[in-house]
């Protein structure tokens, strides 16, 4: 199968779909190409193997967004275009990661409201994240 040509990312603070901009890398490519070339700049690296039966993975390398999952639907309209293309849209889910602007030490002291809607907004990213097919859960029971 081809590699995917239909990409799009959904993020959970809104409820459009945007289309990134698309390179394609392959395992024989230098990884230094796919660093940010600028500060603000969003990767996100959607490993897809063709011969594997299981879902692609994405994994984010900013601070600011989280992948939280990676859907993977028909394209509508893709089996009627004339160029055939890998027929799938992948839609990567993200949530932004809040950035903190001071070091803990520094900071000022927050009031313990601000302190519990931090905790609970990290919270709710982490188990979203978890909930992710790609990641690996442990069990608890011996």
């Amino acid at each position: 199968m081809n590699p995917p040509h239909y990409i799009l990312f959904a993020s959970a603070s809104s409820s459009s779909l945007g289309h990134p901009a698309i390179q394609y890398h392959y395992a024989d490519d230098s990884p230094l190409s796919i660093l940010p070339q600028y500060p603000d700049e969003h990767v996100l690296l959607l490993n897809y193997d063709p011969n594997s039966a299981t879902s692609p993975s994405v994994v984010s390398t900013s601070r600011n967004i989280a992948v939280t999952g990676v859907r993977v639907e028909e394209a509508p309209g893709a089996a009627a275009a004339e160029e055939k293309h890998n027929d799938r849209m992948y839609i990567i889910e993200t949530v932004p990661n809040p950035v903190e602007t001071k070091h803990s030490s520094q900071s000022d002291p927050q009031s313990p409201q601000a302190i519990l809607n931090q905790f609970k907004q990290r919270n709710t990213i982490i188990r979203r994240a978890l909930q992710y097919p790609g990641v690996p859960h442990v069990s608890t029971t011996p």
